[in-house]
C-alpha cells in the first residue's frame, strides 16, 4: 500500500479532509495529513483564501515537508494528494520528488512553469479532478499541467458545474454524487499503484 501525503484546502484541516484520510487508511494506506494552518479552520473560501494568500507558497510547502519529516518521512513510492490549495502544494512536492509514484490533484492544478525544477518522474502517474466551470480553477493553468504530463501518465476527470470544493460536505456547493465519484476514483487509483 502507498504512503499518501493528503494536503488540505484553503479551509484548513477540516473534518472532510480527515474523513478522506480515514477512508484511505481503511484501504490500508499510510496517510500523513499536514496542517499548514496550525489548527486554524475557515468556514468559507473567501476567508480561507485570504489566509492562504497571506503566506508565501514556499511556506505552505515547507510546512508540508516538516509534517512529513515529523511523521518519520516517506516510504518508497510516495503519493502526494491535495484539495485546491493542497493540490498546488501536492503538485510542487510531486514534481520535485524523483521518487514520487503518484499525484492526485483535486479541485485544480497550476502550470508547472511556476515550479522551480519541475520534472515528471519516470514512474509518476496521476489524476486531476475539477469542475468544468469552476471560477477558482484557471483553464490555462490546468491545461498547462495536462500538457506537461507524458502521454498515458495522467487521468483528467472533469465534473459538471461550477462548484469548487464540491466534495466538501460543510459547504453549500457540496455535490454528494460527484464527491463520491471523485472519492471512488481516487481509491481505485491508489489500489492500482
Amino acid at each position: 500500500m502507498a504512503t499518501v501525503v493528503l494536503i488540505h484546502s484553503a479551509l484548513g484541516l477540516t473534518p472532510t479532509v480527515l474523513k478522506w484520510a480515514d477512508d484511505l487508511r481503511a484501504e490500508g494506506h499510510n496517510v500523513i495529513t499536514p496542517d499548514l494552518y496550525e489548527g486554524a479552520i475557515y468556514g468559507n473560501l473567501d476567508e480561507g483564501v485570504a489566509h492562504a494568500d497571506s503566506v508565501p507558497m514556499s511556506a505552505h510547502v515547507a510546512a508540508a515537508r516538516a509534517a512529513i519529516a515529523e511523521a518519520g518521512g516517506l516510504g518508497p513510492d510516495p503519493v502526494y494528494a491535495g484539495f485546491s490549495l493542497g493540490a498546488a502544494v501536492a503538485q510542487i512536492l510531486a514534481l520535485t520528488d524523483p521518487d514520487a509514484r503518484g499525484v492526485v490533484l483535486m479541485h485544480g492544478a497550476m502550470s508547472p512553469q511556476w515550479i522551480d525544477g519541475a520534472e515528471w518522474g519516470e514512474r509518476l502517474t496521476g489524476q486531476l479532478h475539477y469542475a468544468v466551470d469552476d471560477p477558482w480553477c484557471e483553464a490555462e493553468e490546468v491545461q498547462a499541467f495536462v500538457r506537461f504530463a507524458p502521454d498515458g501518465a495522467l487521468d483528467e476527470f472533469k465534473y459538471d458545474g461550477s462548484a469548487h470544493l464540491f466534495a466538501f460536505e460543510q459547504l453549500g456547493e457540496y455535490d454528494a454524487y460527484q464527491g463520491a465519484l471523485m472519492h471512488d476514483r481516487v481509491i481505485a487509483f491508489l489500489a492500482e499503484l
